[in-house]
């Protein structure tokens, strides 16, 4: 300043100038990706050409394994195809189907939750989350799915069923409730009684407790609640409908049911009723039906089940895919058939009907 005197600031150099929007940015961390998890849309890339082969194949590997009854293998490979791809909804049913048919009903319900998440309006993942409720017991969410599923399609036969059953599972539950109120009032009167005054005989605790009702009393530990009642079955009006009651028969193996919808059909309506769609285990589960509960029971019922049976389509074709204890199975209702005497048909009747069985 004493060497330049007052012009000194004209002598300095220049600030350099800062663009005004250039405003320094707050440090911020970065958040933390979450693991990956199958139901997380942004977990993974997309799947490769390759990949999309293998899910193919192992998406194919599971529904075999399905059809075979092998449900631990299907669910494993369901699994394996969420690793690739975990956005598509038919492969999180699928896998429920499996958790159902292994009791696994949480993980089943898991899998319909995640399902439902992509698609909210997937009858299957509702139904099969509305069984998975079920097997947990918690019969206010199966029934509350049960409805959305006949909201979505009404002409769900087994989910008719359900539903009469759920609510039948309801009833006994509050009339559980309301006798358990009941016993506890009746037994502080019991026990409330003034000095001086004799106790009138009356029906102990373990006396009181055999009112409950008798499906309350049912061992329900060995699997789903479904297998305790009886399952519902009305007379199917087409084959729609006869297909429908027929798969939720299939699904338990109820022969007991099967036989029941056997007695209210009409034997000459079968071959209309099964249309084109009688598979191997339909099969089978009829014959085994016929042979285990109506021999016994009404054999003309039974011989005219069989000679309309062998009218329907596809009938041949099942002949040539059962197998060879299967047909011994077959051979043995025919064997009792012939030792039953009956007016309404004759040996005679009965070997030409086994000769179209190929036996």
């Amino acid at each position: 300043m004493n060497l330049d005197g007052p012009s000194w600031r004209e002598k300095l150099s220049p600030i350099p100038a800062v663009p005004t929007a250039a405003h320094v940015r707050a440090w911020q961390p970065v958040a933390k990706t979450p693991p990956n998890q199958e139901g997380d849309s942004c977990s993974r890339p997309q799947p490769s050409i390759a990949d999309e082969k293998m899910f193919k194949t192992l998406k194919e590997e599971g529904n075999q394994y399905v059809k075979d009854k092998n449900y631990k293998d299907a669910l494993s490979k369901y699994s394996d195809c969420l690793k690739i791809n975990n956005k598509e909804c038919a492969i999180y049913t699928n896998r429920a189907l499996c958790y159902l048919k292994l009791c696994q009903f949480e993980e089943a319900k898991q899998d319909c939750d995640r399902a439902l998440q992509i698609d909210d309006g997937n009858v299957k993942a509702c139904y099969r989350r509305a069984l998975a409720h079920k097997g947990l017991k918690d019969y206010q969410k199966s029934l509350n799915d049960l409805n959305k599923v006949l909201l979505l399609d009404s002409s769900i036969v087994e989910a008719k069923m359900e539903l009469e059953e759920v609510i039948r599972f309801l009833n006994i539950k509050d009339n559980t409730t309301s006798f358990n109120k009941e016993k506890e009032r009746r037994k502080i009167e019991i026990q409330e009684v003034s000095e001086g005054q004799e106790e009138e005989p009356g029906r102990t605790t373990e006396e009181l407790s055999t009112d409950c009702p008798v499906s309350e009393n049912r061992d329900t530990t060995n699997g789903p609640p479904e297998f305790c009642e009886k399952l519902p079955i009305t007379k199917p009006n087409n084959a729609y409908e006869f297909g429908q009651v027929i798969n939720a028969i299939s699904m338990r193996n109820d022969k007991e049911a099967c036989a029941r919808l056997l007695t209210i059909t009409e034997p000459k309506d079968l071959p209309v009723l099964l249309s084109n769609k009688l598979e191997g285990d339909t099969f089978l589960l009829l014959i085994q039906s016929l042979k285990n509960n109506l021999i016994g029971k009404d054999p003309s019922l039974v011989y005219q089940h069989l000679l309309y049976l062998s009218k329907a389509e596809r009938f041949k074709m099942m002949l040539t895919l059962i197998s060879k204890g299967q047909k011994e199975q077959i051979e043995q209702l025919f064997d009792d058939l012939s030792d039953t005497p009956n007016k309404h048909f004759t040996l005679e009747d009965v070997q030409a009907l086994k000769r179209k069985y190929e036996l």
